[in-house]
């Protein structure tokens, strides 16, 4: 699953990245330490404003529940993550799948990694754009919405991990779905089939290279700045992983 990650890059990197602006009275700031359990704010372009980058609140808030969003996000049914495989099944889910789509903008993001069943170390993985892991891609995250007033509830939609994702994280063996740039004006458009989306759940993810290394548990105490995506030590040896992970 996900439930941390970034987005630091500067605003105009980020809207020719996506062919996108910010929408009016959007205040952009960077983080790189958005911890999902805060249901903090996440920057998305969503199905029914395309054209747009907006804030969401990262966690669904379904149907049933809008007359109470905020007793909804305090409690334990934690949104945060959908499968995408079970997105037309999930009762949170089903009616969102359909026309509630999004993109959730990050630039990296966290995944914990195993040693033992009681040692874990966070691994921030990305996609290089230069030399340092301070120059990253802009990731396009596929994702589902509700919609109360004009705030929006979002959930990261996630889908079995590749090989390069098994091996970090080793427990749960999942990761998000990060679109391809050739698919991912598909994931947006209106009234497209359960078939078109089944697909790409299964095979819109990326192509290309990413990295990965472990980091501080700072990260675990709300650390937010450039030391929080530098890479560390692993916490134990390991002969699955190098300094920097590739695909």
């Amino acid at each position: 699953m996900c439930y941390k990650g970034s987005i630091a890059a500067e605003e105009r990197r980020i809207e020719d990245r996506i062919s996108r602006n910010f929408k009016k009275k959007v205040q952009y700031t960077p983080s790189y330490n958005i911890n999902a359990f805060a249901n903090p704010k996440l920057y998305i372009v969503a199905q029914d404003e395309p054209d747009v980058i907006k804030e969401g609140v990262w966690g669904l808030v379904p149907n049933w529940k809008k007359d109470d969003s905020q007793g909804f996000l305090s409690g334990k049914q934690y949104t945060n993550n959908a499968r995408g495989e079970d997105l037309y099944e999930t009762k949170s889910f089903k009616d969102h799948v359909i026309n509630e789509r999004c993109w959730i903008l990050f630039d990296g993001f966290f995944e914990p990694h195993y040693y033992s069943s009681k040692i874990q170390q966070a691994y921030f993985c990305y996609i290089p754009d230069g030399k340092s892991v301070l120059d990253r891609g802009i990731l396009t995250i596929a994702g589902i919405y509700s919609k109360i007033h004009d705030d929006y509830y979002v959930s990261l939609v996630t889908t079995e991990a590749n090989n390069f994702f098994a091996e970090i994280h080793n427990k749960q063996k999942r990761m998000p779905l990060v679109l391809d740039p050739r698919l991912q004006e598909e994931w947006i458009l209106k009234d497209q089939s359960k078939s078109v989306i089944s697909d790409l759940v299964k095979k819109g993810f990326i192509s290309d290279e990413f990295r990965a290394h472990p980091v501080s548990n700072q990260l675990y105490k709300g650390s937010n700045d450039e030391s929080t995506i530098q890479p560390v030590e692993p916490f134990q040896s390991t002969s699955l992983f190098n300094p920097s992970l590739r695909v």
